[in-house]
């Protein structure tokens, strides 16, 4: 009886110690060897961006409007050749205008988008348990990635909520 006892206890010992071990391996594997790494189509990203479409649609309603200035001009100055002097340059300075503020609203779009987009993705990626997103950008930084690591899609859905609640 006593050896029964004996070897039941051993049996149960090496049953413990087997899934311990399991545990074990578990835990060391998902900790090293189950980094969960994707990368993110940027440009399709910021061009699926719902703030960039509200920001270009404002910005495009004033470049219309400097544009119909300019067209207004236009107009008046072949109607009144008299006053085409001043009208030229009128029609010049309403042109660097657009110009200006087209490269100047570009630049401000871009920056706006980035502010917004980096604290997201950085929750995503907490969020989602991943250790690196990597930015495909398609100038070579990323030669190769497996289309499962792909959560453009995705995050575009995420930063969109995340833009939607925010308005």
């Amino acid at each position: 009886m006593r050896s029964i006892k004996l070897f039941s206890d051993k049996v149960l010992l090496y049953l413990v110690s087997i899934l311990l071990l399991g545990i074990v391996v578990l835990e060391v594997k998902e900790k090293f060897f189950d980094k969960k790494i994707s990368y993110v189509d940027i440009s399709q990203l910021v061009e699926n961006y719902k703030l960039k479409k509200d920001l270009e649609g404002l910005a495009t309603n004033n470049l219309y409007a400097i544009k119909n200035v300019i067209d207004s001009l236009s107009a008046i100055k072949k109607v009144n050749p008299a006053d085409s002097g001043q009208l030229s340059h009128q029609i010049e300075n309403a042109q660097q205008a657009f110009q200006q503020y087209y490269s100047q609203s570009n630049q401000e779009i871009t920056k706006k988008i980035w502010e917004r987009l980096n604290p997201i993705i950085n929750d995503f990626g907490k969020e989602k348990g991943y250790q690196i997103i990597i930015g495909a950008t398609g100038t070579g930084a990323l030669l190769y990635a497996d289309k499962s690591h792909d959560v453009t899609e995705e995050l575009t859905k995420y930063v969109n909520d995340k833009y939607e609640k925010a308005k």
